[in-house]
């Protein structure tokens, strides 16, 4: 496809479906795959699928009797084969082949009707703005208490969008929303936030200062929504530019996100912020040898950050790529795979030892689509494990991550289903890559562009947090909170 306009313009799928580089960047389609690797769901570094084949045990019974009377009664007795009761789904009763049995068919209380393991739901909270306009998340953020904020864009109209927060008691419950309108009256959106440690409120996004060209933006605010700080940088040596993520870790703030050079260059950016002001103490650019470089997730490293994105081939292929910069800002060391069609969209620390989690897509070798997948690095970025899902051999993507402890791993993004759109997926692994189950959800009034954009981890509870098409309103914020375990 062609560069996308630099502009807040509503468009159907979010940025993640078809994968751009920020809410202006450039936009590239997805293709469906036709074939697909298999697995298990308990095996990690596979390529896994939503197929169930195995059958339960099964008890035969036989016997000696006629349909015909007798003059004489038989003395023999009958003769049975003894053994396990057939398992079934529903009964109230966990059999060997069973991972889980509630009794009901219901698939949203921990135990689904083929009796696997899915998310156990809390709450569902949903928002449609006044305009019925497109409503969606970027971002979600929790803190220790387990207040859940929410960052993202409420519709004015069908060109038009104000940056919005929202916040949520654990339960669901709304505490306050606001919204915050661009003053020259043009679109804006937030596509991240981070929560800092006295509770102050770090969101970023893309803002319009002239029409048609957007501007990098981080902003402050404190617990309750009140507006503290701006930064905002005009594209002067640009044509448009944008934040996709946001770090606050050690007591710093960093920024992740891409700047467009021209209609056919765009390079990864990197800040780290001054908290009193906002303002940038160092940038760091790249484009990683490749035309194109965007920056979504971060993550803090021994030395630095770690900046989880992608890079645009010449063949308009995309490829997962890693940048690692020193607290300096100088740059590391940069890792371009050799994965045409994969990407990274979020980055978490796991454990310990300075091991990372990430989650984007894959390509499977032999098809033309792509897939959701989670993969483990240690501090080297070496592999530990790679989970990949594929929903009926078509195709998806992760967006978020959360970690929680025990170095479980929560992820959120969607995947296409047979006869409609997206889908809201997450999956749950245990921190050595075992898929312990998985949630979906889809709006089937409409059947359209239901998508996790991102997961959060709060005091007992996960958090999915995206947006879902619904009949007449357009999109609508939506945010599920499931069990965390």
């Amino acid at each position: 496809m062609s560069p996308a306009p630099l502009s807040l313009r509503r468009r159907v799928a979010t940025r993640l479906a078809a994968l751009s580089l920020g809410p202006w960047l450039l936009t590239a389609c997805p293709s469906e795959a036709t074939t697909t690797e298999s697995g298990t769901d308990d095996e990690p570094g596979t390529t896994t699928t939503t197929s169930d084949t195995s059958e339960p045990d099964l008890t035969t019974t036989t016997s000696t009797s006629s349909s015909e009377p007798t003059s004489e009664p038989t003395t023999e007795p009958t003769a049975t084969t003894t053994g396990p009761a057939p398992a079934v789904c529903g009964d109230g009763v966990v059999a060997e082949s069973e991972v889980c049995d509630d009794g009901n068919d219901e698939p949203d209380d921990g135990c689904d009707k083929k009796c696997k393991r899915t998310g156990a739901v809390l709450w569902t909270y949903s928002h449609n703005g006044a305009a019925g306009e497109y409503d969606s998340v970027g971002a979600v953020a929790v803190d220790p208490t387990g207040k859940i904020v929410i960052a993202g864009r409420e519709g004015v109209s069908p060109t038009d969008s104000d940056m919005l927060l929202i916040a949520l008691d654990p339960d669901g419950t709304e505490l306050w929303k606001r919204t915050y309108p661009d003053k020259n009256g043009l679109p804006n959106v937030f596509s991240a936030v981070v929560i800092g440690d006295d509770g102050t409120i770090y969101a970023a996004g893309a803002e319009e200062t002239v029409k048609d060209m957007a501007s990098p933006v981080v902003r402050s605010f404190d617990p309750d929504g009140d507006e503290g700080w701006t930064f905002i940088e005009p594209p002067v040596d640009m044509i448009g530019a944008s934040v996709s993520g946001l770090l606050f870790a050690d007591g710093k703030l960093y920024s992740t996100g891409a700047e467009d050079l021209t209609l056919d260059d765009t390079q990864l950016s990197v800040r780290r912020h001054d908290l009193a002001t906002g303002e940038a103490e160092w940038k760091t650019v790249t484009q990683a040898d490749f035309s194109r470089a965007a920056g979504y997730g971060l993550v803090k490293t021994e030395g630095g950050v770690l900046v989880a994105g992608v890079v645009f081939d010449d063949e308009n292929w995309s490829r997962p790529l890693l940048v690692v910069v020193d607290e300096g800002g100088a740059i590391v060391s940069v890792d371009v795979e050799e994965h045409p069609g994969g990407a990274w969209f979020d980055a978490e620390a796991v454990g310990a030892d300075g091991d990372i989690a990430l989650v984007g897509r894959r390509r499977p070798e032999g098809v033309t689509g792509y897939d959701f997948a989670v993969r483990r690095v240690g501090a080297d970025l070496a592999e530990k494990w790679i989970d990949i899902h594929d929903h009926e051999f078509l195709y998806g993507t992760g967006n978020g991550l959360a970690v929680g402890p025990d170095e479980q791993i929560f992820a959120s993004g969607f995947h296409v289903a047979p006869g409609q759109f997206d889908d809201v997926f997450a999956a749950f692994y245990a921190g050595d890559g075992a898929r312990l189950w998985t949630h979906t959800y889809n709006n089937e009034d409409i059947d359209l562009y239901d998508e996790a954009t991102d997961a959060g981890w709060g005091p007992g509870f996960l958090v999915l947090a995206g947006q879902s098409n619904v009949l007449g309103e357009d999109g609508n914020v939506w945010v599920r909170a499931l069990k965390a375990d």
